[in-house]
């Protein structure tokens, strides 16, 4: 961030808040990564570490929740500040809900590690393994306030979303075929849906850092221009 501020403790707290949401993107693609290890290699024991694990990040969120309230109440920030105070906040609510959705990943691949339907597994490694990359690359945007670096990662959501579409067919299809498989199919299903879900609160990072540094969201701004 910035450092003009005449105040020398305002600019050490701009950099504790950024460093905590560093530290939590960090953590929280440790747990994406280690939920697809987990689904690659069949590892119950992985896959209880990233449950157990998840109240890191909580601890996390709270900390920047009352770092973020703090500055708000003490600092009056304006502008650019109030911008990137603000949207550290809700960039801090999206990784935990990223962190989570790693959790339940975990939790499904204790049930699907009977599963032999290689086929739609390897569509949901696919679609985590493109989460994960789109985490690393929106929280260096973050770091550096790159708003194009960010526009790109908002944008590749929209091969997540083609990826679970078509696999949510392909899996709806085996079930109505294959009954006796319905609760393995199901978990699929939920663990597709996660990894779904994982992109969009990304995008809503990237978001973020667009709004810090021109003020407006930019979904907005694509729909207008669709319109």
């Amino acid at each position: 961030m910035a450092k003009d501020h005449i105040v020398r403790s305002y600019d050490q707290e701009l950099d504790l808040l950024q460093a905590k949401l560093l530290e939590m993107g960090q953590f929280a693609e440790e747990q994406l990564r280690k939920a697809l290890e987990a689904l690659v290699s069949r590892d119950n024991r992985l896959a209880v570490n990233v449950i157990s694990s998840d109240s890191k990040v909580n601890k996390l969120q709270s900390e920047v929740d009352r770092l973020t309230v703090r500055m708000l109440a003490m600092r009056q920030p304006m502008a650019l500040d109030l911008r990137h105070i603000i949207s550290a906040l809700r960039i801090g609510v999206e990784l935990e809900r990223v962190a989570d959705y790693a959790a339940n990943i975990g939790k499904s691949v204790i049930d699907l590690n009977h599963v032999s339907l290689e086929e739609p597994v390897e569509q949901i490694i696919r679609m985590a393994e493109l989460t994960q990359k789109m985490l690393n690359e929106v929280m260096h945007a973050y770091r550096k306030v790159n708003v194009s670096q960010a526009i790109a990662v908002w944008k590749q959501d929209e091969e997540v979303n083609k990826i679970y579409a078509n696999l949510l067919s392909q899996l709806r299809l085996y079930m109505k075929e294959d009954a006796d498989n319905i609760n393995s199919y199901t978990s699929l299903i939920f663990v597709s849906r996660s990894c779904e879900r994982i992109g969009d609160h990304i995008k809503n990072i990237a978001e973020c850092v667009y709004y810090i540094e021109k003020g407006q969201e930019y979904a907005a701004l694509v729909a207008a221009d669709e319109c």
